[in-house]
């Protein structure tokens, strides 16, 4: 058996976490059992009180026990989860495999199943990298004040862009007037962005991840209210602790935002380490990006940390690039290319352009703007 390491249970069968407790007694000296809990709400917090390396989960619903895996490796990316199940089925072991389950035992578990397991696992943890730091994610705020620009289009696909593999990415809708991410991405949501104000007092990262879902292109997506009043009851300290916990978790918070140059756009942008101005070449939007670009600067959020996005560039318009920076002073970070009927075809399949048409010209302005972003 493997050095010294600890596990916790989660598992609502009783005599299935009984088994498992029986099975370990030969290896008491090399094991320490943290916990055995019968819901997932205590799992949670017997892993955040105890840093196990192992954690030993029930599985009776897929749905659920794909979503309890994904919360326990996004979030304690140094636990080995080995799920637990009645059900012989390759398609529930496959997909508790790809939601980062490192095994699967099935029930009734043989105890030499179980010491080939934990073995795998004490290899595993004894050729590990030493503990990291805890995660501190890059915040990116795209933004336009009076919207119609395409910061929900650049938002949704540089989030899809970023969530490349082992790369953990939130999408947050704080877009408080007119959110469009669960528009673009066909998703339903049980929980929102007020979900977690209204429980501000109880805010930690479980539960957190708890009410955020992730979609098929990769981000977990926390949308805007569903209703005008709770948007309205939003308050900048609000944002400011939800930020903080998501920048705990993910390695990339991407935020899209409208609005006034004020209350939580602020909050936003001090808590971002860039702002992406997402503008286009006409002469009204212009003028206006040269008078937000100004009063951001008076508030402290200078070149350094906001950045010029232009959104569907025309290689043959009136005004070019060169024109815009000249007019705002400030050089053009990525320009994005028209595709109306790229971008329509990815809001009505709920499919980001990046991953919908991987040869878009569109695809390939917001891969460029991902690298930037990185460095």
């Amino acid at each position: 058996m493997a050095s010294q390491f600890s596990i916790v249970i989660i598992d609502q069968d009783k005599p299935s976490r009984d088994a498992i407790i029986s099975s370990l007694k030969p290896y008491s000296e090399s094991i320490t059992l943290a916990g055995s809990v019968d819901n997932f709400t205590d799992g949670a917090s017997a892993i955040e009180q105890n840093s196990p390396n192992v954690v030993f989960l029930g599985v009776d619903d897929i749905q659920k026990g794909i979503k309890d895996v994904e919360v326990i490796t996004l979030m304690y990316p140094r636990v080995s989860v080995i799920a637990c199940s009645s059900e012989n089925s390759s398609e529930w072991i496959l997909a508790l495999m790809r939601a980062g389950a490192v095994e699967y035992l099935l029930r009734p578990i043989a105890q030499a199943e179980l010491k080939n397991s934990l073995q795998k696992v004490g290899r595993f943890l004894l050729s590990a990298a030493p503990a990291e730091e805890p995660p501190d994610g890059r915040v990116i705020a795209v933004y336009n004040p009076i919207g119609g620009m395409g910061t929900t289009t650049v938002a949704v696909n540089l989030a899809a862009a970023l969530a490349t593999d082992g790369v953990r990415v939130a999408l947050v809708d704080l877009n408080l007037d007119a959110g469009d991410v669960n528009t673009f991405l066909n998703v339903n949501p049980t929980y929102t962005l007020s979900s977690v104000t209204s429980n501000i007092g109880r805010l930690d990262a479980n539960f957190l991840m708890s009410v955020m879902t992730r979609h098929a292109s990769g981000p977990y997506v926390l949308t805007e209210p569903l209703e005008v009043d709770e948007a309205v009851s939003i308050t900048p300290e609000q944002v400011h602790r939800i930020l903080g916990f998501l920048r705990g978790i993910f390695d990339y918070v991407v935020v899209d935002c409208v609005g006034q140059l004020a209350g939580c756009n602020v909050t936003i942008f001090k808590d971002s380490h860039l702002v992406l101005f997402t503008t286009t070449l006409s002469l009204p939007a212009l003028k206006n990006t040269k008078r937000y670009l100004s009063a951001m600067a008076e508030k402290g959020f200078g070149a350094d940390r906001v950045k010029l996005v232009i959104n569907r560039y025309l290689a043959r318009a009136d005004i070019q690039i060169r024109d815009a920076e000249r007019v705002l002073s400030t050089s053009v970070y990525q320009a994005i290319p028209n595709g109306y009927s790229d971008v329509v075809d990815s809001i009505n399949k709920g499919m980001p352009v990046v991953k919908l048409l991987p040869r878009s010209p569109i695809t390939k302005a917001i891969l460029d703007l991902a690298e930037h972003v990185k460095k």
